[in-house]
């Protein structure tokens, strides 16, 4: 067993490092996705420990939070009405879709309003799964909308950025000096969103509460609630190997057929993003970078280090993301509930 898990792990480092050198989006989750995945195809079966699980969520809950910044949020004191407009169209072309996927048999109905949600790939995967939908479907629709999305802002990007720049990843410090007040309010939300999921068994609380209690302590009591690099590595790495350890070779043959489906929806999405972006310019006054990088569907990380490299208004990309991202999280468990009643009622009928 333990050999197994060496293997796994091992894997995992080579895939994620291996992304990292060709820069591709969501690197700390997909790794650990293909070695899971890789190893399960060859029948090697490992189990996480359950516990694991609503850590990681709860610790992502906590990234998101700190996102929710009075920086960020300030900005909703003057462009809101786009940002509100552009969230709910951004949601709404992705519903719509999923549902075209879904009556066209293509995509399961749960699986396709999942994978499709336009923001928080890693906890719309783990948030899938929780709720009945696969999550294997979810994670190959979502990041491969990460990938495209993220793909196609590089090349939007890239007209803007003075020749020789080029859009490159951010210096991170995976180890930062440990500020222990800051540190134990972190804690205290991550414990707090825990347990009051768990006692009162909200909707995606594992995330949320955790979102929730973290964006408080920012903007309240002025600590920074995100988590060190260096551990949410750990926790990606549990997101993926939960999702890639569940493949199978039927499985692998199952989302590589929704593929050219699944292109042709995130081509869509990605295209009625951009005419709200056009909205933005003609009616809002942004300038063309901004505007679509601010409406574009998903990949906050990415989006978030094209900005900054690309000279883009980065509080405004930041707010319209996080104010579409917190959403998502919000609303998913809800649209999934109702997708599940509508066809419940329907076959009964």
């Amino acid at each position: 067993m333990l050999i197994k898990w060496l293997a796994l792990i091992a894997l995992s480092v080579l895939l994620t490092l291996g992304l990292d050198y060709l820069e591709l989006p969501a690197s700390r989750f997909l790794g650990p996705l293909g070695a899971g995945i890789a190893l399960a195809l060859f029948n090697v079966r490992l189990t996480l420990n359950p516990n694991l699980q609503p850590v990681a969520q709860g610790l992502i809950g906590l990234l998101v939070g700190s996102s929710l910044n009075p920086k960020t949020l300030g900005v909703l004191g003057w462009a809101w009405p786009f940002m509100a407009l552009g969230t709910f169209w951004s949601i709404g072309v992705s519903v719509g879709l999923g549902l075209v996927l879904s009556r066209l048999r293509i995509l399961p109905e749960s699986a396709a309003i999942w994978g499709l949600s336009p923001g928080a790939a890693g906890v719309m995967t783990i948030m899938s799964g929780d709720y009945g939908a696969d999550a294997r479907l979810v994670a190959f629709t979502q990041y491969l909308r990460v990938l495209i999305v993220s793909l196609v802002a590089v090349g939007v990007a890239s007209q803007a950025i003075e020749p020789g720049l080029g859009v490159s990843r951010a210096t991170v410090d995976y180890f930062p000096r440990i500020l222990w007040p800051d540190a134990l309010f972190a804690l205290g939300a991550l414990v707090a969103g825990l347990y009051l999921t768990k006692i009162f068994r909200v909707p995606g609380g594992l995330i949320l509460l955790p979102l929730i209690l973290g964006a408080g302590v920012e903007n309240f009591l002025g600590a920074s609630v995100a988590p060190p690099p260096s551990l949410m590595i750990v926790a990606y790495a549990v997101m993926g190997w939960r999702v890639g350890l569940t493949f199978d070779r039927e499985m692998v043959a199952k989302t590589l057929r929704t593929l050219p489906a699944a292109l042709l929806a995130i081509s869509f999405l990605i295209a009625a993003c951009g005419l709200f972006a056009v909205a933005m310019v003609v009616y809002g006054g942004f300038d063309p970078l901004t505007a679509y990088l601010a409406s574009s569907p998903g990949g906050l990380d990415a989006v978030t280090i094209i900005a900054t490299a690309s000279g883009a208004d980065l509080p405004m990309v930041m707010a319209m993301q996080s104010c579409r991202l917190f959403l998502v999280i919000v609303t998913a468990p809800y649209l999934a509930r109702w997708i599940s009643q509508k066809k419940f009622s329907r076959n009964s009928g």
